[in-house]
């Protein structure tokens, strides 16, 4: 059973870097607690916790959209939550899938995939597949924080790289900065290209 923490009560601290200061209720979840009587309760309901990895080992990898508003069709999000913490992210209703709040736990409870290149091979191996171009973060930020310790991402281009495959990348993140050793091998592939979108 997954219990979701809401609190309506004011934060009296302003938690510094983060989006979010509280946490919103999940709607796939029936129980809920919630601080409606601040007096009566001991313990803190809501505290700025250190950011918490959760390891996910998925059977694939490329998720595929039929919406025809998306210029790509194949996408890979090897984490879910994002430490960016960006209050406008589309991506915060999906963490409840995952048993979490689109709140603060967007934020802090961040799930890695470690095994995303290794699932990404398989895929490009598979019998009759023809490529086609891959987007990374559909979802969240493949250069959030914890990019720059885990390099799942790097490793992920490592491997479109050893196939010559398209790849696009959406992120805020000048981490991407540290890829560029990879990404520049892309450049006299003139029948491939490869999308940047920079979110400042």
């Amino acid at each position: 059973m997954y219990f979701s923490i809401v609190t309506h009560i004011k934060n009296k601290e302003y938690f510094k870097g983060r989006g979010a200061q509280v946490n919103t209720h999940n709607r796939f979840l029936k129980t809920e607690y919630v601080a409606e009587h601040e007096e009566g309760i001991d313990e803190l309901m809501l505290q700025n916790s250190a950011t918490t990895l959760f390891e996910e080992h998925p059977k694939n990898i490329v998720s595929k959209s039929k919406s025809p508003d998306l210029p790509f069709l194949q996408s890979i999000n090897p984490y879910q939550g994002c430490e960016h913490g960006c209050l406008y992210c589309y991506a915060r209703n999906a963490h409840e899938y995952y048993g979490f709040s689109a709140g603060l736990d967007f934020e802090r409870k961040i799930i890695v995939k470690r095994n995303a290149a290794e699932l990404l091979e398989t895929f490009l191996n598979r019998k009759g597949y023809l490529p086609s171009t891959i987007m990374l973060s559909g979802n969240t930020d493949c250069y959030q924080p914890i990019e720059r310790k885990l390099k799942i991402t790097r490793s992920l281009l490592e491997v479109f790289l050893k196939y010559k495959h398209p790849v696009g990348i959406i992120t805020k993140n000048n981490l991407l900065l540290r890829d560029l050793d990879i990404l520049k091998n892309w450049l006299p592939m003139i029948l491939y290209t490869l999308p940047l979108v920079l979110i400042h």
